[in-house]
């Protein structure tokens, strides 16, 4: 109730009591009077009362916007949370599942990597075992190499032994066809001898006993008998040597 309706009110009410006061009334005028000054003094409080609520009212809207500004500041701020917290959960969610592929990838990799962990152990031992191998072979491949320079040492010296022999064997060649020539020569002659006519004997005193033809057995048999045969060039044989003709 504002301080114009109040006075209106107290207009309305001092009309009344002048009407009431033209009209006939058993009542005194000073009752009416005290009345009126208590309906007053009571209006006067009613209207502080309702100054002092109108007050507090205007106070709790005060209140009441601040709030409902604050609660609408509050709600935008829980909108954009909101959002926050699904653009959050939206993102969690595309990291989680980048998560699960990551760790499947993971597991892969560690799959992966244990097999290729036992590959290499597997790998290291066959190298192990292959350098062994090529050691024992470079070993064997030494001394078959040591054996074959020995065994070309004695293909040199039974070479050359060869090919002693062998000038050896063309020496002797050439003495045998020198002596099968002489042989030759000597039967010759023999033949010569035994075709030619025999000589006129010479007439003697004393008888002597008529010799013997010379056979050609008995004259090949004293030339062979006469022949020097040539000494021989000695030669030196190593154990080796000998060994090879065994």
């Amino acid at each position: 109730m504002t301080k114009g309706n109040l006075n209106d009110l107290i207009r309305t009410e001092a009309n009344k009591e002048v009407e009431s006061q033209t009209s006939p009334s058993p009542k005194p005028a000073k009752e009416t009077n005290a009345t009126l000054q208590a309906k007053i003094n009571d209006l006067t409080t009613e209207l502080e009362k309702t100054e002092k609520n109108q007050q507090t009212l205007q106070e709790k809207v005060i209140s009441l916007e601040k709030e409902l500004q604050e609660h609408r500041e509050l709600s935008v701020r829980l909108q954009q949370l909101q959002q926050q917290t699904e653009q959050l959960q939206s993102v969690l969610s595309e990291k989680n599942t980048l998560v699960a592929q990551l760790s499947s990838q993971l597991s892969k990799t560690e799959t992966e990597l244990t097999d290729k962990k036992q590959l290499i152990e597997k790998l290291s031992s066959q190298l192990s075992k292959t350098e062994t191998e090529l050691t024992d072979k470079k070993q064997l491949i030494e001394k078959l190499s040591s054996q074959l320079s020995q065994s070309q040492a004695e293909l040199t010296e039974k070479k050359q032994l060869i090919e002693k022999l062998s000038s050896q064997l063309s020496k002797t060649e050439t003495e045998l066809t020198d002596k099968k020539q002489l042989i030759e020569k000597l039967y010759n002659q023999i033949k010569t001898l035994e075709n030619a006519p025999p000589p006129t004997p010479e007439p003697s005193p004393i008888t002597k006993p008529v010799p013997k033809k010379p056979s050609l057995y008995n004259f090949e048999m004293t030339t062979l008998a006469r022949y020097i045969a040539p000494t021989p060039t000695p030669t030196e044989l190593t154990d080796s040597e000998i060994g090879w003709f065994d």
